[in-house]
């Protein structure tokens, strides 16, 4: 999975501004090292849901979990994964929806 990973870092390295990504506070230095298995299977759930940009109150609806809950589960994502915003866990959400279903078993 880390191969996959670099390599879709290179891609936005490369071809980030077509995509409009180079804008975004997400280097491909930090994407290259993402272990989305470090992630427990709620936090793998949370994540993917933050692609969706609902607001935590929704995403903790949808999950049948108090909104404190969401927010915690997105705290540790974001430190799991080495990121510094709940913005930059949604993208890294978007660019590796497969890689995550995949982490989730």
């Amino acid at each position: 999975m880390a191969v996959a990973v670099q390599d879709k870092a290179h891609d936005i390295s490369t071809s980030g501004a077509s995509a409009g990504v180079s804008a975004l506070d997400v280097s491909a230095p930090r994407l290259s090292g993402l272990d989305f298995s470090a992630l427990t299977g709620r936090e793998l759930e949370v994540l993917l849901l933050l692609a969706t940009g609902e607001q935590n109150r929704r995403l903790a609806r949808r999950l049948g979990i108090a909104e404190r809950t969401v927010r915690a589960h997105t705290a540790s994502i974001v430190r799991k994964l080495g990121l510094t915003t709940r913005f930059e866990a949604a993208i890294v959400a978007h660019l590796y929806a497969d890689d995550i279903r995949g982490a989730r078993g």
